[in-house]
């Protein structure tokens, strides 16, 4: 769907939700509880219907302060992106901190020394949930002031927010499924042109959000191929999809020299879908992040050695979340 069509339908059905959601607080707030005492599966509801609100406030708030910033800045220029890059930042943490108070999250940090280096890294996160998405942004591109170009799913582009301040970014948003066509892995590696020092890229390898229904799918779609060395790697990554190497092989071959940051957690494994968080998979959870950086020096500039290293990272990635 174009952009204008989009969003006369996204823009109108978010005031609608926002609106109904919080105009209805004192019927679902009182339903939800009961439910969350007489349901076991249910026992988060409350919490799940208000970090929804939450979501939907911020959403709506985060389409105004993008309607201000394109009146407050009327050359669009350089720090038209930058206050956007602060909306992205707000946006994030907004929704991080809520989770954290409703949920009674915990986050610990360790490899926090991976983020020195002269220039921003290429970032390389594992993808388990929807709410690892603001990971990256909060826990090493808010306190470096690093500005990240996200390799996004298409389907995002029916998040006004994330349409909006997301394009006005220099962010590539791929088509899932084309598979490593040219079109596609040439829009990833777009984001490398002209990269300036403090601006890095982040690409999730797997692709989409890792369950083990997925991984189920993928090892029988290996089987069927009998691609005995491929199943036997895939294996080997119980918590892990296999990477899709299109997109990041073409980062690689164009990479301006940049190290490799890459993030593992554990502790939304259980909340790969909004449905799930309604049984309190959230709740009191300690959610760990691992950070270590692969210096470029250490990447293989011949292309038949990049597969295999590809590979040999998403291993250290099991490795670490085994850690975890």
């Amino acid at each position: 769907m174009n952009t204008l069509p989009r969003r006369l339908l996204t823009l109108p059905l978010l005031a609608l939700a926002t609106t109904l959601m919080v105009a209805s607080l004192p019927l679902w707030w009182p339903l939800t509880a009961l439910l969350a005492l007489v349901h076991p599966g249910a026992r988060a509801a409350p919490r799940v219907m208000a970090f929804f609100t939450l979501y939907l406030l911020c959403e709506s708030a985060g389409v105004l302060a993008a309607a201000w910033l394109w009146v407050r800045h009327p050359t669009h220029g350089p720090a038209f992106v930058e206050a956007n890059y602060g909306l992205q930042s707000w946006w994030a943490s907004t929704l991080k901190n809520g989770a954290e108070r409703l949920f009674r999250l915990r986050f610990e940090v360790t490899g926090r020394e991976a983020f020195n280096g002269a220039e921003a890294p290429l970032v390389l996160p594992r993808h388990s949930s929807m709410g690892d998405t603001v990971l990256p942004v909060v826990f090493f591109a808010m306190p470096t002031g690093y500005r990240l170009r996200y390799v996004l799913k298409r389907e995002l582009l029916f998040d006004p927010c994330l349409d909006i301040v997301g394009q006005r970014l220099p962010n590539y948003f791929a088509r899932r499924g084309a598979g490593a066509t040219e079109r596609e892995v040439a829009g990833v590696v777009s984001l490398l042109k002209d990269l300036p020092p403090h601006h890095g890229l982040l690409l999730y390898p797997e692709g989409t959000r890792f369950s083990k229904g997925k991984r189920q799918a993928v090892l029988a779609r290996l089987r069927e191929k009998g691609d005995r060395e491929a199943l036997a790697r895939a294996e080997g990554w119980p918590g892990l999809l296999p990477p899709r190497p299109g997109g990041l092989r073409g980062v690689l071959a164009h990479n301006p020299g940049r190290d490799l940051l890459l993030l593992a957690h554990r502790g939304f494994e259980q909340s790969a879908s909004f449905a799930q968080l309604f049984n309190g998979s959230w709740l009191d959870t300690t959610v760990k992040l691992h950070f270590w950086r692969v210096p470029f020096a250490s990447i293989p500039q011949d292309p038949s050695a990049q597969a295999a290293f590809i590979y040999d990272l998403w291993d250290t990635m099991q490795a670490k979340l085994d850690a975890l």
